[in-house]
């Protein structure tokens, strides 16, 4: 494939940036009389995750270069956590029935609980920047509002929306084109400017296509994916950010050390702070990893089982929750044997009435058994798991097939370290 030496520069500007209900605004956490100003923390709800999955709360949290301070409540306790033995950071509410109408708001007004519908531009390295197009001349700008304005090799880009709604292709053996008319054009994207210049699958020998870019709804281009690394910051809005390190100092910012998008730092209100992996090669989400399910214990009764739903959205981690119709085992293949494996159990809300046990396996061992019902709705789990296989059965209790329905929410696989 030709190198793509075409340059475009990067800003954002996040149509949701008005978000701020239900949190306290980086002029008031700095306020003298903010019990988290006091502490040296940011007045947020949030948690602290180390590296064997236990958690910390952290309202107000502080980060600086050596560790991360929780207190347990404004004013109250601090715990510190060593950096190098931090995995994460998490901002809201574990489960569905923790939610708040202020947290469904915010949610909602930043475009959070649906798939996203905005412009944005997505990288190989799974960096995601909702933002506008504009331009200088011969240039095209990706607008930010948070961003430094840095040159981006096209050879970085994995698909980028241009316009509100536009469905964004899959590339996977050429580079794909969708246009305002909706037509699609395939072939090797050879430059970005005043026009978007495609040489055609289907007419390899002609000259090039030169498309005026505000004839460009969405595009994607078959550039590898190239797995994350180091820090990884997520903001609502659809914002996934990769930086050197992070700091939350108290002063209702969260500042970011070498966007790894450009500029030697960024600062953003910390009421859009939704999550931060410290080593974005140690976690992954499970809703990535590939899925096996069988009917396990209930198969005379089960002749048909609903596929898994990964709930739609934008997540901390990327880690979406996943619903699980039951009676069934779900099994899940691991990156690699001796994970360490992570999730909230949780009875939704509309299958109150379910009850069933929850059997946890790693290959074929059960390790763990817990009962769910209206009475026990939230079981968590951590456990390490020898095998490279995970598995959840749903066994159904005595009244039956009924209702037997299980979310795993902030479900994450922790590599062992090498």
């Amino acid at each position: 494939m030709p190198n793509r030496s075409r340059i475009i520069a990067l800003t954002n500007l996040l149509g949701a940036c008005a978000v701020s209900g239900g949190t306290v605004s980086g002029a008031a956490v700095a306020q003298d009389g903010d019990p988290s100003a006091r502490s040296g923390g940011a007045s947020i709800d949030a948690r602290i995750l180390d590296l064997e999955l236990r958690e910390v709360d952290a309202n107000p949290i502080l980060i600086d270069e050596s560790k991360i301070i929780g207190w347990d409540q404004p004013g109250g306790i601090p715990e510190p956590v060593p950096r190098m033995s931090a995995l994460a950071v998490v901002v809201g509410p574990s489960t569905g029935r923790d939610e708040t109408p202020a947290w469904r708001f915010i949610r909602e007004r930043a475009g959070d609980h649906q798939p996203m519908s905005s412009p944005y531009l997505r990288l190989t390295d799974g960096q995601v920047v909702p933002g506008n197009l504009t331009g200088e001349g011969e240039t095209p700008l990706w607008r930010n509002a948070w961003l430094h304005p840095l040159p981006l090799e096209l050879d970085r880009i994995r698909e980028m929306r241009l316009v509100e709604g536009a469905e964004v292709p899959v590339a996977t053996e050429a580079d794909e084109v969708v246009l305002v008319n909706g037509d699609r054009l395939r072939g090797l994207v050879e430059s970005i400017g005043t026009h978007v210049v495609l040489e055609r699958e289907d007419e390899a020998d002609g000259d090039p296509l030169r498309i005026p870019l505000d004839r460009v709804a969405s595009f994607a281009l078959v550039n590898p994916e190239d797995p994350p690394r180091g820090t990884v910051v997520w903001f609502l809005g659809g914002h996934r950010i990769a930086c050197d390190g992070i700091s939350i100092p108290g002063d209702g910012y969260v500042r970011l050390d070498s966007p790894a998008l450009g500029g030697e730092s960024a600062d953003v209100p910390i009421d859009f702070l939704r999550g931060v992996v410290f080593d974005a090669t140690r976690l992954v989400p499970l809703a990535d990893l590939p899925i096996t399910i069988d009917p396990g214990t209930s198969g005379p009764f089960r002749p048909w089982i609903p596929a898994p739903v990964i709930e739609p959205g934008q997540w901390a981690w990327n880690a979406s929750p996943i619903r699980l119709v039951g009676p069934l085992q779900a099994t899940w293949r691991l990156p690699e044997t001796g994970c360490r494996v992570g999730a909230t159990l949780e009875l939704p809300l509309d299958s109150d009435r379910g009850r069933f046990e929850v059997v946890v396996r790693d290959g074929d061992r059960e390790i763990l058994r817990t009962p769910m019902d209206s009475d026990r709705p939230v079981h968590r789990i951590n456990v390490g798991i020898e095998t490279d296989r995970f598995g959840i059965e749903i066994e159904m209790g005595d009244d039956g097939p009924f209702h037997d329905h299980l979310t795993l929410r902030e479900a994450i696989v922790v590599r062992p370290v090498d």
